[in-house]
Parts: C-alpha cells; sequence; structure tokens
C-alpha cells in the first residue's frame, strides 16, 4: 500500500509538481526572494481545518513537532491523516516532548513501524508510567526540568504553522475549556529556516525514537488492524464538527489555486536551539528567543500590545514596561485572571506585579470566563469556558509576534520556543484588531486602582452596564487564598 521514501534522517527537496507546490508559486510570483508570505488563523476550528489541509495536500514531506499531542477527537484525525499521507508515501516525522505527551499506547510503536513514518520522543523520561517513572524524575530533574514548548508543522518544505496551539480539542474550540490562540501560515524565505531548526531538534540525542521506549506490539497491534481502525473512525467523525468544517473549507482549493490573502514581508524565526534543554548553561543568552523579544520590545516607540497566558514579569520587566511608558510607548496587557487561569502557582506569582504595573502607568486586562461564547456557539452545541492562551506582540504600527512563548521564567530560561516576528503593518493591524476584541468589556476585566491604591476590576455586565469588583471576580474564597498562598512561596524561577 506503501511507497518507501528516503531516510528519516536525510533531507528531502520541497515539493516541486502538486497541487500546493503550485499554488504556492502563484501566490509567491512578484514578491522578493527573501520575503516570506503570512496568513493568521485566529479562531480554532479554522486552525484545525489549517493544519488538516496541509497533511492532505502534502506529496513528500510532513514534519510536526508539539509539546501537547492528545489522543482525543482532534488528534486522533490528525493521525488519521497522518498515517494516510505515510499510506501514499508521504515521509512523516512526529516529535513531541515526553511530560507534554505521555506516550504509552501500544498504536503509537504501530505507527512507529510504517516504512514511511517515525515517531521521537523529546527528553524523555526512562520510565513509562508508575513508581519508577516518578523516581527518575525527582533523580534526574536538572534534565527533565527541561522540556520542548515548541508547536510547529512543516509540510512539503513549501508551508509552516506555527504559533501557540497544541493539538488538542481545546485549542480547536472542542472542549470544556476553551484556549484563545493564534496560529499564523507561511510561506516564502522563513519555511527554509523552520525546516532547518525541525532537523536539529529531530537529529538531537535526546530525541529517542519510541521504539527504545516501548515494547514491540503483539499481533493484535498490526499496521493493517491499525488502518482499518482508523478509517472506521474516520467514517464515524464524518458528521462530527471538525469534518463538518473541513468539508466545507475552501482553504484546499485556495491554496492550490494562489488565493489565499497572504500578507508579505520579512520574517525573524525565533528558536531556541535544541541544546537549551541538555545543556542550556553553554548556550549563549542573547540565543533564547525570550531575550532577542525583549530587545524588540525595548526598540518600541509607539505602542505594545502584549497577549500571554502566563506574566510574570518580574521587576526587571516592569522596569522594562515603565520605562516604556515614561518614554510615551503605551504599553496594553491582556492575560488570564484567577478565574480563567489553569495553573494556581502562575497567577500567584503574577498578583505580585499587578499593582505595580498599574502604577507604572501599564494598561492591564484579565480575560473573562465567558469571553469566547458567542463565537463557539456558531459550531460548537454547549457552553465552554475561555482561557487564554495565545502569545501574541503588537510592536508599534508595523511587526507584529506570533509564538510559543510565555512570559515567565520557565518560558524564558528552562524551556524551549519557537516564534515568528514578521514585519508587516495589516498583521500588525489584524493583531491589534484581535486584541482590541479579547479586551472589549464582555471579554475581560480592566484592572485599575482606586484612590486608596487597592486593585479594581471594570467590565460590563450581562445587560451592558458598567459593574465593578473589588476582589478577583468570579471566584471562591479558598481560590483567592490558595492564590494568595503560593504568591508568597519562592518558587517564581521555576514556573
Amino acid at each position: 500500500m506503501s511507497t518507501t521514501v528516503p531516510s528519516p534522517n536525510n533531507p528531502i527537496p520541497p515539493a516541486s509538481n502538486s497541487r500546493l507546490a503550485w499554488g504556492i508559486d502563484r501566490e509567491a510570483q512578484g514578491h522578493p526572494a527573501d520575503q516570506s508570505g503570512f496568513y493568521l488563523l485566529q479562531e480554532g476550528l479554522s486552525a484545525f481545518v489549517a493544519r488538516a489541509v496541509l497533511i492532505e495536500e502534502a506529496a513528500v514531506s510532513l514534519d510536526l513537532k508539539y509539546y501537547i499531542y492528545n489522543d482525543d477527537t482532534s488528534g486522533r484525525i490528525i493521525t488519521g491523516l497522518l498515517l494516510r499521507a505515510a499510506d501514499r508515501g508521504v515521509r512523516v516525522r512526529l516529535l513531541v516532548d515526553d511530560l507534554g505527551t505521555r506516550v504509552v499506547n501500544p498504536w503509537v510503536l504501530t505507527l512507529n513501524n510504517h516504512p514511511n513514518m517515525e515517531i521521537r520522543v523529546f527528553n524523555p523520561v526512562e520510565g513509562r508510567s508508575g513508581i519508577r517513572r516518578g523516581i527518575e524524575q525527582a533523580l534526574n530533574f536538572g534534565r527533565i526540568n527541561h522540556r520542548m514548548h515548541n508547536k510547529l508543522l512543516v509540510a512539503d518544505g513549501l508551508a509552516i504553522l506555527t504559533g501557540g496551539r497544541n493539538i488538542a480539542d481545546g485549542y480547536f474550540s472542542k472542549s470544556e475549556v476553551e484556549f484563545l490562540d493564534v496560529d499564523v501560515m507561511a510561506i516564502g524565505a522563513v519555511v527554509s529556516d523552520a525546516a532547518d531548526t525541525f532537523g536539529k531538534y529531530w537529529q538531537s540525542p535526546v530525541a529517542v525514537p519510541v521504539s527504545e521506549l516501548l515494547t514491540e506490539p503483539d499481533e493484535d497491534h498490526s499496521l493493517e488492524r491499525l488502518r482499518e481502525l482508523v478509517e472506521k473512525y474516520l467514517q464515524g467523525e464524518r458528521q462530527s464538527e471538525f469534518s463538518d468544517a473541513l468539508k466545507k473549507s475552501r482553504l484546499a482549493e485556495k491554496l492550490g489555486g494562489g488565493h489565499i490573502p497572504f500578507e508579505w514581508g520579512r520574517a525573524t524565526l525565533l528558536a531556541d536551539p535544541p541544546e537549551k534543554a541538555t545543556d542550556h548553561e553553554r548556550v549563549p543568552v542573547r540565543k533564547y528567543p525570550g531575550y532577542r523579544l525583549e530587545k524588540m520590545i525595548g526598540e518600541c516607540r509607539q505602542r505594545l500590545q502584549i497577549s500571554n497566558p502566563y506574566l510574570i514579569p518580574g521587576n526587571h520587566g516592569v522596569r522594562l514596561f515603565g520605562r516604556l511608558q515614561a518614554q510615551g510607548v503605551q504599553v496594553d496587557i491582556l492575560t488570564n485572571g484567577l478565574a480563567t487561569n489553569d495553573v494556581a502557582a502562575v497567577h500567584g506569582a503574577y498578583s505580585r506585579y499587578r499593582k505595580p504595573l498599574l502604577q507604572a502607568g501599564v494598561r492591564l486586562w484579565e480575560l473573562r470566563p465567558m469571553a469566547e461564547q458567542k463565537q463557539r456557539m456558531h459550531w460548537f452545541k454547549g457552553e465552554s469556558r475561555a482561557s487564554l492562551h495565545a502569545k501574541t506582540f503588537v510592536l508599534d504600527y508595523n511587526r507584529g509576534f506570533v509564538g510559543s512563548i510565555n512570559l515567565d521564567s520557565r518560558s524564558i530560561i528552562y524551556n524551549t520556543e519557537i516564534g515568528l516576528l514578521i514585519e508587516n503593518p495589516t498583521i500588525n493591524r489584524q493583531l491589534h484588531e484581535l486584541f482590541q476584541s479579547w479586551v472589549a468589556p464582555d471579554a475581560a476585566w480592566r484592572l485599575g486602582l482606586d484612590s486608596r491604591d487597592h486593585i479594581n476590576w471594570h467590565a460590563d455586565d450581562e445587560n451592558g452596564g458598567a459593574t465593578v469588583d473589588t476582589t478577583d471576580p468570579e471566584t471562591r474564597l479558598w481560590h483567592r487564598l490558595l492564590a494568595r498562598l503560593l504568591s508568597r512561596m519562592p518558587i517564581e524561577s521555576q514556573i
């Protein structure tokens, strides 16, 4: 059924004779060779469709690396499409982080046994489960503490998709907790940089083949049996929101015809080297994407708008934002409130910096739990609670950043991250408009200080009237007590 392709370690030239290749060639006509095209994916279901379309359109190679790759509806559909791609001769390489994605399912090794598909685990814990895993985590904390937080898909060496989304239902609008996020599809010059970055991670000594971590599957876990199960599952999902959106989407047709509204400009891929996770003291700080992003933030002269789920600026960050405010740069920040943050320790650490940021003139918002209901109801039934997961930066009026970088020590110092700095005023405007929609009074609380220098939360109620809270809104007393307790613990450098 399958056609064998080159070794998983050897580079494959970009596809040239496919609908995707022809469409991207049309898109690139008339643009300088050193520029890239960008297309923002703001809505969760559209982001899922984009991944599915790139996988279905691929002719020679697919490279994916993700921190979280869940065995849920979206994950199973993506896996099914990857298997179909491998069956038609596409080389598929999948790299996942071991803490973000627990690789224990025996069917994973079956996939890995496909001649055109290989799966590797980044910086794995030797024990797959139970006591042995816990012991190794404790004994090797220095190594295991460094995780691959990257999100990247490279299709045929022609197009990439990167940003904040992992592979899991919550990132594509189907979950009890819906993550507000942003991805960017890019073509052109930046693709080769992303492909090179993936290659370095793939060949890192801590990118371990799953065949070295799992025992060989029995005859009940054959590749033929897996194909049967995958096809049966995909048939059963034909009426799901994901399959319906994919069926109705014209993205594949637009890509093949060169009709995607890509915005063109220069791009800089900011990516940690994989060595940061194995021997970070030998990696110069100037190579850290967080460090480089800080330098760009410091160059702002007009405005700075940040969406970030885990905001722990530290005294250094407060001084940086305060200095920009003093220079006439308006700094606006959206992050999660206690009601939408999924890590209590992070909120505890962040809460110490709210008042200093407000005193410095920073405009600060916290996302409300029901912020995304109107968009969600277009596709999915039932309610969800919103949580901010996007990591976007609007830099003046001509640059924007989309990536995986959180504004905390874990992201800056310990984890490996990736992101795209985009020099294009239209992308800048699109990110600005998205920021404005997320900080609207019915979507976020605006924080302020009263006459006694106490924090108040301002928003609109269900009838559009103004409302003010004097404690973290929509939280219980024990939530606030826990956050206050955690705020006093000396764990900021680890979160």
